[in-house]
């Protein structure tokens, strides 16, 4: 590829970050065809300018197969040295595109150093609240959702829930900047970022057990201990 048509690729496909690709938008952008676009953002990939979050390949009811094509593409992420490359006075990158990409790049090193067999996916729809990771383990498959606030929606529990029901997850964490832990159904739990990576292989091996009541036991100690802290820090308290 030359040059120019790696930037220019790459200034197109940058606008797609985050969501899942259309090859045929971006060949009418850049006025080739749909099959160059796919070459091209392959070859990027090669050069190590992007990395790509393929989608998990369902059936059409739903369910999980290996034996299905897949009906959606992948998900484009920038590495550093694109950001580099594509930073340009005026520009900035979307904050909630980069929290994502800073998320699921952390989750995805933890995991691969815990265990090497685990492969990485995304699920959702065109348009619609997506799964934005997840981590296929060798025992199951734990869904990533996150938050780069402390507002919660409905949409976290119930969109995770239905995916409980139909098989396409076994477990998931939604990850946000608060202070206290949340429980929910068998394995859904929201957990500050911060605590979930200082103790990954904790939580980790904690939801893909067999037992409902370790997780339990860790989200009471975790908010029981802030609840203390927060009583010794507080400045009321201590006048």
């Amino acid at each position: 590829m030359k040059v120019n048509d790696l930037t220019e690729t790459l200034a197109v496909a940058a606008a797609w970050e985050g969501i899942p690709l259309n090859y045929s938008a971006i060949g009418k952008q850049l006025n080739i065809s749909a099959v160059t676009v796919k070459a091209r953002v392959q070859e990027l990939e090669e050069w190590e300018m992007i990395w790509l979050l393929p989608p998990l390949e369902t059936t059409p009811a739903g369910f999980p197969s290996s034996k299905t094509k897949v009906r959606k593409s992948p998900k484009l992420y920038l590495r550093e040295s694109a950001r580099k490359l594509m930073s340009t006075p005026g520009r900035s990158a979307d904050p909630g595109i980069l929290f994502r990409s800073r998320m699921i790049r952390r989750v995805c090193g933890l995991e691969s150093a815990r265990s090497r067999s685990s492969t990485f996916w995304y699920y959702g729809r065109y348009g619609r609240t997506h799964v934005e990771l997840i981590a296929q383990t060798a025992v199951r498959r734990i869904g990533f959702v996150f938050l780069q606030d402390n507002h919660f929606n409905r949409w976290c529990w119930s969109y995770c829930k239905r995916i409980f029901t139909r098989g396409i997850i076994q477990g998931a964490f939604v990850l946000y900047p608060g202070h206290r832990i949340f429980f929910a159904a068998d394995r859904l739990v929201a957990v500050p970022a911060g605590e979930f990576f200082r103790n990954y292989s904790l939580w980790m091996n904690a939801c893909l057990g067999a037992s409902r009541k370790l997780l339990v036991r860790m989200v009471r100690a975790y908010n029981s201990a802030h609840a203390g802290l927060a009583l010794l820090t507080d400045p009321a308290v201590e006048g």
